[in-house]
C-alpha cells in the first residue's frame, strides 16, 4: 500500500488520475473483512474524494519532486499505514477514523520518544554519575596523595631532627617554616625571636621576626611591642588563666591510685612550660594586631624555647669540664699503669701476694656534663589571612612537637660545638703545632726580606733617624702581612668558634675598621652591641684582599669616627697584649701581629710627616703657608 501511496503522489504530480490508479494498483490486493462490505480498492475509490482528494485539490499548482520526498519521507509511512488499516477496517465515518488513527500515532510515537528520552536520560545520568563517581575517587586519592606528601616532609625533618648524629644548620629554619606550611595549610609563616635587649632605636623587650616564608618576607621588618596582639602569650612560662586564647592538648587518663595504698598521693598531671595560641576567626578577636590590613583567616602561634649554650658562662664550665676529665684520665692511666706493674711484681714473687685495684679502675661511669644555659624564645607564627580558612587543630600537637624536636637538636648542637672548640684549645699537641708553623713562616718572613731592607735602609742619609725608622716598621708591617697571608688557613679555623671573649671580638672588629668595613657589615641590624655569630661571616676571602690592598702610610679622609686610628686603638685595647692573646689562640696571635705593625707603621709616617711639616714651619716663619696637616689625613687630628 506505502508503494501505492507513493506512486499515487507521484502520477497526481505527472497529472494523472490518482482514484484511478489506486483501484488498478490496489486490485486484487486486499481482501474483504465481511461479506456485506465492498472491496477495499472500491472503498478507498468510493472515500478518496472525502480523504484525499482535498489535499491535493488545495493545492493549485504542481508538486515539485521537493515536495513529494519531503511527504514521502515525513507522512508517507504513516499514511500508508492508516489507509491500508482503513481499507481493512472500511469504517463508517473515514474522515474520523483517518484522524483517531494518525492521533493515536501520535500518541504512541510521543510515548516511544518519551520513553527513549527517558532511556537516554538514565544511560547519560548512569554516565554522569559513573564520571562523577570516578572524579571523586580522583580527588580522594589526590587527597590521599598529597596528605601522604604532607606526612612524609613531616617525618622526614622530625626525624631528622630526632637523630643523635644531626648537626642544627641555619638552613633548618627555612625548612620549619615549609614543613609547618605543609603540615597545617598556612599561608604564610613566619618565626619570631623575644628580643630582650632591643634594637638600637627600640628598647627591648620586643618581638622581631628572624625568619619569613616566601610571600610574607616583609614580617622580617615587623616589631611587636609587649601588649600587642596575642603571640606573646605562647612565650610566657607557665600561664596562668588570665593569659587569653592559649591552646592546651587533650589531658592523658588520669593515673589510678595504688589500690594497696589509697591515702597515697596521686602522680601529678603532666603539663607544660609554653603553650600554643590559637585564634580561629582572627576577626572575631579584638586583640589581634595587624601589620598590614584586616584580612580573614586564623593564626596559630606555637612557643619553640630552647637552652643556649653560646656564652661565656656556658663556655668556662665546658673548659672546666673537660679539664677535670682530662685530669681523670691522666690518673685513671696512671693508675693503670702501676696496677699492671704491681700485678707483674707479684708473679715474679714466690710467695703468694695480692695486688688491690685502686679506686680509680672500678669503672664508674663517666660524667655527664652539664652547662649552664640562656633561655632562648622563640615562636612560629602561622596564619591563613586573606582565604578564610581555619587550621585544623589536628595538626597543633603535631606544631609543637616539631618545635620541641628543633629546640632540643639546636640546643644539644650548641653544646657539641662548644665541647670541640674547648678541646681544641686544650690539645697541647696541636697548639705546639700551630706554633711551630708560625715560627717557621716568621723566620721565612725575616731571611727572604732581610737584605731588601738593608737596602733600603743604606738609601737613608744618617742624620735622618725618623726615616730610618720609618723603614724598620714598613718592613716589620710587610712581613706580618705575609705571614698573616701564608698562614691564612689557620686564621680562618676560628670561623668554627662558636663562642669567644669580648676582647677578641673587638680585635677583630678593630681590624676590619683599619680594613675599611663598614659599621652595618660588622653590626647586626639594629643593634649597638657586636655579635660572635654575626661577625666571624667576614672571614672570607674578601677580608683577605682588604688585607692584601692595605697601605697604612696613603692619606686617609673622609672617615667616619669608628675608621679613626684613634678610635681604633682604643677598640684593639691597650691591655690585650700579646701574651694575653697568644693565650686564647696562636692564630689569633698572628692576626694581633698584623694589625699592631700596621697601626706602628701608619703612626710612624704620620709622626715623621708632622716633624717635617713642623720643621719647615719653624724655618719659614711667617712666610710659612702650608694648610694645616688635618686636610691632608684626618688621623693628624688629636695626634
Amino acid at each position: 500500500l506505502a508503494q501505492v501511496v507513493a506512486l499515487g503522489f507521484r502520477l497526481y504530480s505527472s497529472g494523472e488520475a490518482a482514484p484511478r490508479l489506486l483501484v488498478f494498483g490496489a486490485a486484487g490486493s486486499h481482501s474483504t473483512q465481511s461479506g456485506n462490505l465492498a472491496e477495499p480498492h472500491t472503498y478507498i475509490h468510493q472515500n478518496y474524494t472525502s480523504i484525499v482528494r482535498p489535499s491535493f485539490q488545495a493545492r493549485d499548482k504542481m508538486v515539485d519532486q521537493s515536495t513529494a520526498k519531503y511527504l514521502s519521507e515525513n507522512i508517507g509511512g504513516v499514511l500508508a499505514k492508516a489507509l491500508g488499516d482503513m481499507a481493512i477496517v472500511q469504517p463508517r465515518d473515514s474522515v474520523d477514523y483517518l484522524a483517531k488513527y494518525l492521533q493515536l500515532y501520535v500518541d504512541q510515537e510521543e510515548g516511544r520518544k518519551a520513553q527513549e528520552e527517558m532511556q537516554l536520560k538514565l544511560i547519560e545520568g548512569r554516565a554522569l554519575a559513573q564520571e562523577k563517581l570516578a572524579q571523586m575517587a580522583a580527588k580522594k586519592a589526590a587527597k590521599e596523595q598529597e596528605q601522604e606528601k604532607k606526612e612524609a616532609v613531616y617525618q622526614d625533618l622530625l626525624k631528622k631532627l630526632n637523630d643523635p648524629g644531626t648537626t642544627f644548620s641555619e638552613s633548618f629554619w627555612s625548612e620549619l617554616l615549609t614543613a609547618a606550611s605543609t603540615l597545617t595549610g598556612a599561608k604564610a609563616a613566619y618565626l619570631g625571636l623575644v628580643d630582650e635587649e632591643g634594637l638600637e632605636e627600640t628598647p627591648g623587650p620586643l618581638i622581631r621576626y628572624v625568619q619569613a616564608s616566601a610571600g610574607a618576607e616583609a614580617m622580617k621588618e615587623k616589631l611587636l611591642m609587649p601588649g600587642q596582639g596575642v603571640t606573646w602569650g605562647a612565650v610566657t612560662e607557665n600561664p596562668n588563666e588570665e593569659v587569653p586564647y592559649l591552646w592546651k592538648p587533650p589531658q592523658p587518663v588520669p593515673i589510678e591510685s595504688n589500690p594497696d595504698d589509697p591515702d597515697a598521693p596521686a602522680e601529678p598531671v603532666p603539663t607544660l612550660s609554653y603553650y600554643p595560641v590559637s585564634i580561629e576567626c582572627v576577626t572575631d578577636v579584638k586583640e589581634m594586631h595587624y601589620f598590614e590590613m584586616t584580612r580573614l583567616g586564623a593564626y596559630l602561634a606555637v612557643p619553640l624555647i630552647y637552652s643556649s649554650y653560646y656564652t661565656q658562662e656556658a663556655s668556662a664550665a665546658c673548659r672546666t669540664f673537660e679539664e677535670e676529665k682530662k685530669a681523670e684520665q691522666k690518673k685513671r692511666a696512671e693508675a693503670e699503669e702501676a696496677y699492671a706493674a704491681a700485678l707483674e711484681e707479684a708473679q715474679g714473687n714466690e710467695e703468694a701476694v695480692t695486688v688491690e685495684k685502686p679506686p680509680e679502675l672500678d669503672g664508674s661511669e663517666e660524667k655527664e656534663m652539664t652547662l649552664p644555659g640562656k633561655t632562648v624564645k622563640m615562636v612560629l607564627c602561622l596564619d591563613t589571612l586573606g582565604t578564610n580558612t581555619a587550621i585544623n587543630e589536628a595538626c597543633f600537637e603535631r606544631a609543637l612537637e616539631l618545635c620541641e624536636a628543633f629546640g632540643k637538636c639546636k640546643q644539644e648542637t650548641e653544646k657539641k660545638l662548644l665541647d670541640d672548640q674547648v678541646v681544641f684549645a686544650l690539645n697541647e699537641t696541636e697548639r705546639a703545632a700551630m706554633d711551630e708553623k708560625i715560627a717557621e713562616a716568621r723566620e721565612r718572613a725575616v731571611q727572604e726580606t732581610q737584605e731588601t731592607e738593608q737596602a733600603d735602609e743604606a738609601e737613608v742619609p744618617p742624620e735622618e733617624e725618623g726615616d730610618k725608622e720609618l723603614v724598620g716598621k714598613k718592613w716589620a708591617y710587610l712581613r706580618a702581612t705575609r705571614v698573616f697571608l701564608e698562614l691564612k688557613d689557620l686564621f680562618f679555623s676560628m670561623k668554627s668558634w662558636v663562642v669567644t671573649t669580648p676582647e677578641v671580638i673587638n680585635l677583630i672588629a678593630a681590624t676590619a675598621f683599619f680594613l675599611g668595613y663598614k659599621k652595618e657589615e660588622l653590626y647586626p641590624k639594629g643593634k649597638v652591641a657586636l655579635d660572635w655569630i654575626f661577625l666571624r661571616e667576614i672571614l672570607d676571602e674578601k677580608f683577605l684582599k682588604a688585607v692584601k690592598d692595605l697601605e697604612p702610610s696613603e692619606p686617609r679622609k673622609g672617615l667616619d669616627g669608628e675608621h679613626r686610628m684613634a678610635a681604633i686603638k682604643v677598640m684593639k685595647g691597650a691591655d690585650f697584649d700579646t701574651e694575653k692573646v697568644q693565650e686564647v689562640s696562636p692564630a689569633l696571635e698572628v692576626l694581633h701581629a698584623f694589625l699592631n705593625a700596621a697601626l706602628e707603621y701608619r703612626t710612624t709616617s704620620l709622626m715623621n710627616k708632622k716633624a717635617a711639616y713642623e720643621k719647615l714651619k719653624e724655618a719659614e716663619g711667617e712666610e710659612f703657608n702650608q694648610p694645616p696637616l688635618e686636610e691632608e689625613d684626618d688621623d693628624f687630628e688629636g695626634l
